[in-house]
């Protein structure tokens, strides 16, 4: 007869205490190394958060407020919020659109943030449009960044559902050169030329 280690015997067992349960934000994701993608989070989705060490949340959805558990969250670990309103795919053919997504970009892309989370409300519409972006600073080929797109949000980005076609053609028609970063703090993981 077997008999167990002292470390797996029954008496020991029941001593050990179940592990916490993390949760997730709805449709998170690594992008890339230091960036992180989700749905907008929620007190259950906070434990799993912290442990992340993150150094800046990025709200790309609209100019309502922020939820206040979020905001909560945000200023007990210190975090960063930086908000840029993307939801409008319309408005990035606009020089004030443009701006205001060059402006989200170079938060994003810069390791000062790092690690940080990008989210919108349900990680299906804004939050794909600039991880799309963000695939073509890697130089992704453009159906791999569609077929990434369309796994987040639902293929055919219709209304709240996904990238529609406004931006669709806004990401085919986009030239990373022309967004200006700080060379000196640019994430090792984009191609540069």
């Amino acid at each position: 007869m077997t008999t167990l280690q002292p470390a797996l015997q029954p008496s020991s067992v029941k001593a050990l205490s179940p592990p916490p349960v993390l949760v997730p934000p709805i449709n998170f994701a690594l992008v890339a190394p230091g960036v992180y993608r989700s749905g907008h989070p929620n007190r259950r989705n906070f434990s799993f958060l912290a442990r992340l060490g993150l150094k800046a949340v990025v709200y790309v959805e609209n100019a309502d407020e922020y939820r206040r558990d979020g905001a909560d969250f945000v200023q007990q670990h210190g975090l960063a919020l930086y908000r840029f309103d993307l939801s409008d795919e319309e408005a990035l053919f606009s020089p004030s659109g443009r701006k205001k997504l060059f402006e989200a970009l170079s938060v994003l892309l810069d390791t000062r943030n790092h690690p940080l989370l990008v989210h919108d409300d349900t990680g299906k519409a804004a939050v794909t449009l600039v991880c799309a972006l963000m695939r073509c600073f890697q130089r992704w080929a453009l159906a791999a960044v569609y077929a990434e797109g369309d796994m987040f949000a639902g293929a055919g980005g219709s209304e709240g559902g996904g990238v529609g076609n406004a931006g669709r053609e806004f990401i085919a028609m986009f030239d990373p050169a022309r967004v200006e970063l700080d060379p000196a703090h640019t994430p090792s993981w984009i191609v540069v030329g």
